[in-house]
């Protein structure tokens, strides 16, 4: 999948594409002496900023900077990023990405700019995290992306900050309507009626009584061919560049089934209602089916207050299920192959309710069964159970890291040897029998790379067809293009869903969001790990085989592949493109 909202927008912006990051500053924080000469000793103009204090909280004198681009760069020094660094001057070697901010946001930046000849507009110096080590910078970004005027009118376009609350930063919508074009500024009416000609809102279209040419738009190139979207073809048979657009108008047609990221309704009379995007697009609003947020189960903090359960805990997965118990069979007496124990249904049992369980098993007529500290027995196929396997060998004490059992598509993060947050989760579909459907999530060691408050997901695929899903929330990176990620447009938790990636509810990838490293600095939409702010280890395994097994069975099984990383490393170079 491709990272419309973070990587493409930074490869245009910055100039050259997206690398780990990494930060070390030889300013002492809040010195503006000291800066100053730091910036100076790699050449520019250091120029003051005679603008009233804007209370950053650190005890230096500052300004408020607001993100002008989509995706604006913060970077640890006031120099881009070189596209290969072997290659570059020793100047540009260290330079790295730190993280981005979106448009719109606003963070505390030092009251001194530099220019330099790779930034005319100049370099702007934010402050540091609080309780970062002294000498540390906060970052540098450049003034052709940010501005210091609150009234700048390219700001009356940023969408509105993200609900950093949870469970979800923005509204979704569900685009209903095939070839539904995504307009990068509010149509006219006649350009509505001539891009929207024939599209099916429902089961009403579109095309004007009388109106025998309800061919619509003819694709790209293709004079004489219909437009896909009027020709009723098979998702599978429709691929991304079927999509681009006829017009510098519309960005590109959507696939029904595309989640678009909301900012606010537009009414303009009398062209219509429209939906403006998160991302600046407009989409009318009959096209659109609003997403209603549901919680419908939250994981488990083991060490939050009041709560008593702890591992191992179960979760009902499936609908329809019920509560047993168990009894002797005296009647099996010594009769080979028939059951000691016989079973009993009871009342029923909704679905992701969460149970204690003791710990002991019993097989009867060839189904397992597990205890609950209630009393009652849970079948094993209609739920799953907790089983992380053992911690890396050269953990911390404290140490945060995280577990994900792919066979029982369970996640449980640990401080050191405490487990404290357990849920269950949604990995990459596997099929032995056809490689084009095999999504698996692969297995072994890893780090938390990156993490964004929200971004674009979207690919083709050979068996399903395009897809794209607008800010797909709280994203943690950790394998090349494999995340964990909050996932709304499904519930099917427990059970392998996604392409590849590790789904949780929105809920839950929240609160694990806020709990892995590295750590997000206030009013940033994304940041990359380093040495100085590390991401979380995360250790991703088949059923009863440690993390390093697994990965050896996959590997012999499937070989190396485009992104593979040094287990226990966050380098992934090229990664494959981005699944969800």
């Amino acid at each position: 999948m491709r990272r419309l909202a973070v990587y493409a927008m930074i490869v245009v912006t910055a100039a050259a594409p997206v690398t780990l990051g990494g930060c070390k500053r030889n300013a002492a924080q809040g010195s503006a002496d000291a800066a100053a000469q730091a910036n100076l000793d790699g050449g520019g103009e250091l120029v003051a900023i005679a603008v009233p204090d804007a209370g950053a909280g650190t005890g230096a004198p500052g300004v408020m900077l607001h993100a002008l681009a989509l995706i604006t760069p913060v970077l640890n020094e006031p120099e881009w990023p070189a596209r290969d660094p072997s290659k570059t001057s020793d100047e540009r070697k260290g330079a790295m990405r730190l993280g981005y901010l979106r448009k719109g946001d606003t963070v505390a930046a030092k009251s001194q700019l530099l220019k330099k000849a790779n930034c005319p507009e100049g370099w702007y110096e934010l402050f540091p995290l609080q309780g970062a080590p002294t000498g540390s910078s906060g970052g540098f970004v450049c003034g052709k992306y940010a501005t210091i005027d609150a009234a700048d009118k390219e700001l009356a376009t940023a969408p509105h900050p993200p609900n950093l609350a949870g469970p979800l930063p923005y509204d979704y919508g569900l685009n209903i309507v095939n070839g539904a074009p995504l307009y990068n500024r509010a149509p006219r009416p006649r350009e509505r009626s001539q891009y929207e000609r024939g599209l099916e809102v429902g089961r009403t279209s579109r095309k004007k009584s009388g109106d025998d040419d309800a061919r619509g738009p003819a694709t790209a190139g293709a004079d004489d061919d219909t437009a896909w979207y009027l020709t009723h073809k098979d998702r599978s048979q429709i691929s991304m560049d079927d999509l681009k657009s006829e017009t510098a108008l519309i960005e590109h047609r959507m696939v029904k089934g595309f989640y678009l990221g909301l900012d606010k309704e537009v009414r303009l009379p009398p062209t219509g209602r429209f939906w403006r995007t998160t991302h600046g697009n407009f989409v009318p609003k009959e096209f659109v089916l609003v997403h209603d947020p549901k919680v419908e189960f939250q994981g488990v903090w083991l060490d939050g207050p009041g709560e008593t359960r702890h591992l191992p805990l179960g979760w009902i997965t499936n609908p329809h299920q019920w509560k047993y118990t168990l009894s002797d069979n005296t009647s099996a007496g010594s009769s080979p192959g028939k059951s000691h124990k016989k079973v009993h249904r009871h009342e029923s049992v909704d679905r992701f309710t969460i149970v204690e369980l003791t710990g002991k098993k019993e097989l009867v007529d060839q189904k397992e069964y597990w205890e609950t500290q209630e009393g009652w027995w849970m079948r094993a196929m209609d739920g799953t159970v907790t089983d992380p396997g053992p911690a890396p060998k050269d953990v911390a004490p404290g140490e945060r890291w995280i577990d994900i059992n792919l066979g029982k598509q369970t996640l449980v993060a640990f401080e050191g040897s405490k487990p404290v947050f357990a849920t269950i989760i949604s990995s990459g579909r596997h099929d032995d029998d056809d490689p084009a459907k095999d999504h698996r999530t692969r297995p072994g060691e890893f780090r938390v790379r990156e993490k964004h408050v929200s971004a674009t997901m979207d690919n083709d695929t050979a068996t399903d067809g395009p897809y794209s899903i607008e800010d797909v929330p709280w994203i943690m990176y950790f394998d090349g293009s494999t995340a964990l990620h909050g996932a709304f447009w499904h519930s099917r938790f427990g059970h392998e869903r996604s392409h590849g990636c590790v789904n949780m509810t929105p809920h839950d990838a929240h609160e694990l969001f806020g709990w892995v490293g590295p750590r997000l600095p206030d009013d940033w939409h994304g940041v990359h790990a380093t040495e100085a702010n590390p991401g979380t280890r995360v250790l991703v395994h088949d059923d009863g085989k440690t993390a390093e097994e697994s990965r050896k069975a996959f590997d012999d099984a499937r070989g190396p592949r485009s992104g593979d990383v040094t287990p226990g490393t966050s380098q992934a170079t090229p990664p494959p493109p981005p699944s969800h």
